[in-house]
């Protein structure tokens, strides 16, 4: 599937180094290579769902509307019952074994230590979710499993959608902590809230909370350093991004990686 890149932005390498980091943290995420279609610069994103074999995704506001009472998964905008804890009580009750709904959970944590690392503020209700794989016999269909899906859409990311100068201004007045902590996501803290928690706040706030799940999520921060996220931004091709974008999302990394590593240690 390609995605094309709105104009002044830099979604498409977003997307790109958001799934290459993915892959130095180990988790799951759709595979994506920088792209063109005719003239028009973006990402492709590989499909992970098999529908010739019967595999479906069922979204976070499909999994959350099926297991919280009232949860309203038509709306776009402001879900504020889109929590942790709804998530949480979704999962348990999805899956009872403590040892299935303890995975599914640490993987979902993840997923926003990840979002956390990049500063992707689109984690809404409908980019996560669960795949039903149906294991064929015959004609029928038996021992169908469902698994977290790859983490996937991480386009608002890493500050995709400043331009230059901005990015400048904020290197000189040493501003980046201050961006990484100011944008606001779509999990919430509380359904009383009127806006989405910080994805950096949001996991300080998980692993003071719920550590049972989200310090396992962030121990494949230990897998890399400063250096390998650098490495990944230098991957990207100068004609997709600019120098001071470069500059400015290492710097961003930087603040973030050690914000989370800290968390390790309290």
């Amino acid at each position: 599937m390609f995605k094309e890149a709105r104009d002044h932005t830099g979604e498409g390498w977003a997307e790109k180094i958001s799934a290459e980091i993915a892959a130095l943290m180990g988790i799951s995420a759709a595979t994506v290579e920088m792209a063109e279609y005719e003239g028009r610069q973006g990402c492709a994103s590989l499909m992970f769902v098999d529908s010739a074999r019967g595999e479906v995704l069922y979204h976070g506001n499909e999994i959350l509307a099926g297991q919280v009472l009232g949860y309203d998964p038509a709306k776009k905008f402001r879900q504020s019952d889109h929590t942790l804890e709804n998530i949480r009580i979704a999962i348990c009750e999805l899956f009872p074994e403590p040892e299935i709904h303890h995975s599914v959970l640490t993987a979902l944590a993840g997923y926003l230590v990840l979002d956390a690392l990049v500063g992707n503020t689109d984690r809404h209700h409908e980019n996560w979710g669960l795949l039903l794989r149906p294991k064929l016999e015959g004609d029928s269909l038996a021992g169908a499993e469902l698994s977290v899906a790859p983490s996937f859409d991480h386009a608002s990311s890493l500050g995709r959608e400043l331009r230059d100068e901005k990015r400048h201004n904020i290197l000189c007045s040493a501003g980046v902590g201050a961006y990484a902590r100011k944008g606001q996501g779509a999990v919430f803290f509380a359904p009383e809230d009127a806006h989405g928690a910080n994805p950096l706040r949001l996991v300080e706030f998980g692993a003071n909370r719920l550590g049972e799940y989200f310090l396992p999520g962030l121990k494949p921060l230990n897998r890399f350093a400063i250096p390998d996220l650098n490495a990944v931004v230098d991957r990207v091709p100068d004609e997709h991004m600019t120098v001071a974008a470069k500059v400015f999302t290492k710097a961003f990394l930087a603040y973030t990686y050690e914000a989370l590593c800290k968390l390790q240690k309290r």
